[in-house]
């Protein structure tokens, strides 16, 4: 084995890269959900909007994480760290790290900043390294190199996918508390007859300012009020200026309640303003219990 010193430069500089290399791997496979989702935003729609800003677990996008658990898997080398001429190897026995060793010392790549730290006083051996009893050193060409152990790095993937959703589980969980939280209304309570006199209301008293998409509902369960939602589709942009936006509230909001009385009714307001490249909307939950606005630009 190479008697050369790995310094705090190039060790360094292969963390760096392979943090670079591997979130872009990572984000590759958040791409088709990330198309999905920006085509939806520019569907105008009267889905129940959250206002969190977290999506449900994308089981196909955690590949990309697990992956990064698993990027010294093959020989103890992952991208960076063979263009910097380095190798993951045991710290006993100065052999080719397992598979398994390399998921575990890389599992510590979640304190990656703390991680980082240590790497630039001690550069053969972070935290993950003390636990696998593993260390990095200069890749010496001489050494064996062990026969590519597919069942290990098959178990290094299954326990890296599993750990990544174990870390997303709380962010699933604060999604899922919001979907609580949506209004379940009786879709089959749907009061055609009613929303279209609503949208004429709105047509004879605004239709300078905008056009209207109502859906009124009957029904909404365990408590005897309707569900109303509302798509604002303004002709001018009164979303940009706070101002603006105060006073088409001003207009519309008094307007709809001459129809629905408070406390008779919950739902939402959604206010639109398109142009060919792009998409504005302010959402206004319409809870007499909670008063929440939500600002987007697209």
């Amino acid at each position: 084995m190479s008697e050369q010193k790995i310094t705090p430069s190039i060790r360094f500089g292969s963390m760096i890269l392979d943090h670079f290399i591997m979130t872009l791997i990572a984000m590759a496979f958040l791409i088709p959900q990330m198309i999905t989702r920006i085509a939806n935003d520019f569907k105008v729609t009267h889905e129940q909007t959250n206002l969190d800003g977290f999506g449900s677990i994308n089981y196909l996008g955690l590949i990309g994480f697990a992956l990064y658990f698993c990027k010294d898997c093959i020989n103890g080398r992952s991208i960076g760290k063979r263009a910097l001429k380095l190798q993951v190897v045991d710290n006993l026995t100065g052999q080719v790290a397992t598979p398994l060793k390399c998921f575990i010392r890389n599992i510590f790549c979640i304190l990656w900043p703390v991680e980082a730290v240590i790497t630039l006083t001690n550069p053969g051996r972070r935290i993950g390294d003390r636990v696998a009893n593993t260390k990095v050193v200069p890749f010496d060409p001489s050494l064996k190199q062990p026969k590519v152990s597919f069942t290990q790095i098959g178990i290094s993937l299954i326990l890296a996918y599993g750990l990544t959703i174990l870390l997303s589980l709380p962010f699933n969980e604060m999604q899922t508390d919001l979907a609580r939280q949506n209004i379940n209304f009786d879709e089959n309570s749907y009061n055609e007859t009613e929303g279209k006199e609503t949208q004429k209301l709105f047509a004879d008293s605004l239709s300078n300012y905008l056009t209207t998409d109502i859906r009124v509902y009957d029904k909404i369960k365990n408590e005897n009020i309707k569900y109303v939602s509302v798509i604002f589709k303004l002709k001018k942009d009164y979303l940009t200026d706070n101002n603006d936006f105060e006073h088409l509230k001003s207009l519309t909001i008094p307007l709809l309640l001459t129809k629905f009385p408070e406390r008779t009714f919950v739902g939402q307001l959604k206010y639109v303003y398109r142009t060919s490249g792009s998409m504005q909307t302010r959402i206004l939950p319409l809870d007499w219990r909670i008063k929440i606005e939500q600002k987007s630009s697209r």
